[in-house]
């Protein structure tokens, strides 16, 4: 997506389910996670206006994540748009690949010192 907020605001609103949040709450919440000591030029009316206006554009797309909610100006995540398929790349062992070979003696083919 173009908006710099996207993945916050997912994650946001991902983490309340489908009851969805007033943009005021979201907007304080991505502005905490971006705002520093040394970031002066990022304040809490520039994110809430970038956020209420991508929410609400977004919420008009239907191909968007992003709803509006029964309420005004509260919005929420499309039901089934948060689920994933998880893959388990962790592989059972076998019998098989549970034996340890025996180390072999390597013998010394080139004469020692001692």
């Amino acid at each position: 997506m173009e908006n710099p907020f996207y993945n916050d605001i997912y994650e946001i609103l991902q983490t309340k389910g489908c009851e969805g949040l007033p943009v005021g709450i979201i907007a304080k919440q991505v502005y905490n996670r971006h705002a520093g000591l040394f970031n002066t030029e990022l304040t809490y009316e520039r994110v809430y206006q970038n956020v209420r206006f991508f929410l609400w554009a977004q919420s008009c797309k239907p191909s968007s994540p992003f709803m509006g909610a029964a309420q005004r100006g509260w919005y929420a995540l499309k039901p089934n748009v948060g689920r994933q398929m998880r893959i388990d790349f962790t592989e059972i062992p076998s019998e098989e690949a549970t034996e340890v070979p025996e180390k072999e003696e390597k013998t010394i083919d080139y004469p020692t010192l001692f």
